[in-house]
């Protein structure tokens, strides 16, 4: 029981870190994926892998799609340099395991990255989610209106009177049995964003939205 105890106090307070670390001045936006992250599948299968890859189900958005078949980890994902620091501990407290990736960037309004991690089991993933969650509000990032089961859910607003626009983006999270599920839409104008319901619902038809 003191052992409990300590273990859960010990989460606490690395959860009281990542906010510290959320509030920082990070780019909020993705960087562009380096040429060295496309590396050869891993040969020591680190973390936990699926046992079926398709229990971590990606949806197809046409020809443009990209499914980055190398990521199959955690760390696989972090090198994509996608995360912010705070996501990237976030998911690491979650103990993330296996992991899948794929980015459409040829769709007329824009680019789609989704990403599908599993976590050491649902109650993590869930607090992941709402971790993550409440990162987006505290970059700046508006609440958005729900899509379907799909409630976390953020996208920038268009403001003429802002001297540094805003990229139009749109970002969801959701869960799925123990697996957190990223979605993201980086759109070519904010009338565009309209599109993001869509593409999120391509996803959940695939891997439905539970938490």
């Amino acid at each position: 029981m003191a052992g409990e105890r300590g273990s859960r106090a010990t989460s606490l307070a690395v959860v009281a870190l990542l906010a510290g670390l959320a509030a920082g001045a990070w780019a909020l936006w993705p960087r562009p994926v380096p040429a060295s992250a496309l590396s050869p599948l891993p040969t020591g299968e680190a973390g936990r892998l699926a046992v079926d890859p398709m229990s971590l189900a990606l949806a197809d958005f046409g020809a443009a799609t990209e499914p980055y078949d190398h990521v199959r980890t955690f760390p696989d994902l972090v090198a994509l340099n996608t995360l912010n620091p705070a996501e990237v501990a976030a998911f690491r407290v979650a103990k993330a395991g296996a992991a899948r990736v794929s980015i459409t960037s040829g769709l007329p309004d824009g680019r789609v990255i989704v990403a599908v991690v599993r976590t050491g089991d649902r109650a993590a993933a869930i607090r992941t989610a709402d971790l993550l969650d409440r990162y987006q509000l505290e970059f700046g990032l508006p609440r958005a209106v729900p899509v379907g089961d799909v409630a976390r859910v953020v996208a920038t607003v268009e403001d003429p009177r802002a001297e540094a626009p805003a990229q139009p983006l749109a970002r969801a999270h959701y869960v799925h049995d123990d697996m957190v599920v990223r979605v993201q839409f980086e759109a070519k104008s904010f009338a565009a964003l309209t599109r993001f319901g869509a593409l999120l619902s391509l996803q959940t038809k695939v891997l439905p939205a539970d938490g």
